[in-house]
């Protein structure tokens, strides 16, 4: 599989280690510039102003700020050829709407060619995995490094990606699980709570075990009959959910979830993440590493939201 080095495109000359600016657009505008004083530049065939404008009006589309004080604004530009990162520091915090409603203080600009659709995601999906794994987004804020030590940072630890999109860049992080163990009124008050219909469900290391859905629990005390009826109109009466109730205390998680589900390793590529979806007919594929540690989720909207719209 073809290695993209994300590193080769961050330049010193291209990071901003005191970003002036304190509002999206003008930080924004503060890097769009910074890539435009390069050498070569100047007769580039998008002008500086239509970049800018581009990179605006896709942040107005939808926040790209992805919470833990990371931003990356982007666009994809009909005919502007090579693929270019800038990078700010913004030590006081941006509102860029974030996911999390907290200020945002490491940004990176992208711009690519549109004839390269998924540069932006791999380049993101990369950055950040460097970020996690070394633990460097507080090192960044906190240590005085110079615009050359920063690039040289990212340089020595190659910050790669596959030259293909993988389930890892695409899963959302799963804020919801649950355990074997919990007991069943836990689970699902927690689903009432947050509007979800189905809980993931770990072990104590955050293995993926199974998957505990709305429809378990209302498939619990139904008499195996009852799959087998075109109509229930003479047992219109039976409430189906008095043997819940009626034992649901002693209920746990366990008792009632799903183990044999089919579960995404993180470098599954995007066909077969659609194959899955499409012939499988699967709405959602929880994405876990090779030892089954939970990593996310990718669902429909995923595909529409970082594919088609990102």
């Amino acid at each position: 599989m073809t290695i993209v080095d994300i590193s080769q495109y961050i330049e010193h000359s291209h990071i901003v280690l005191d970003v002036k600016a304190r509002t999206k657009e003008g930080v924004i505008a503060e890097l769009v510039e910074k890539i435009y004083q390069k050498e070569g530049m100047a007769t580039h065939p998008v002008s500086k102003e239509k970049a800018c404008a581009e990179v605006v009006s896709r942040e107005k589309t939808q926040t790209t700020a992805i919470g833990s004080g990371l931003a990356f604004p982007h666009a994809r530009i009909d005919g502007w050829g090579q693929f270019k990162i800038a990078m700010g520091i913004s030590r006081q915090g941006i509102d860029f709407d974030s996911v999390d409603k907290k200020p945002v203080k490491i940004i990176f600009l992208f711009i690519s060619d549109s004839a390269e659709p998924y540069l932006v995601l791999q380049a993101m999906s990369a950055i950040i995995r460097f970020l996690n794994d070394q633990n460097n987004i507080e090192k960044l804020l906190k240590e005085d490094l110079s615009a050359q030590a920063l690039a040289d940072k990212f340089k020595k630890f190659y910050v790669s990606t596959p030259n293909q999109i993988l389930a890892r860049d695409l899963a959302r992080p799963v804020k919801d699980i649950t355990t074997l163990e919990t007991p069943i009124d836990e689970a699902t008050r927690i689903m009432h709570m947050k509007h979800i219909d189905i809980l993931p469900v770990v072990d104590d290391c955050r293995r993926f075990c199974g998957e505990l859905s709305c429809l378990e629990v209302f498939q619990y005390g139904m008499p195996d009959f009852f799959k087998q009826l075109n109509t229930i109109s003479f047992v219109r009466h039976i409430d189906p959910f008095e043997k819940y109730f009626h034992i649901r205390k002693n209920l746990k998680v366990k008792d009632l979830y799903i183990k044999n589900v089919d579960v995404l390793f993180e470098d599954k590529t995007l066909v077969e993440i659609i194959f899955e979806m499409t012939v499988k007919k699967r709405s959602h594929l929880f994405v876990v590493r090779e030892d089954k540690t939970l990593i996310g989720v990718i669902d429909r909207f995923t595909i529409i939201d970082k594919i088609l719209f990102f």
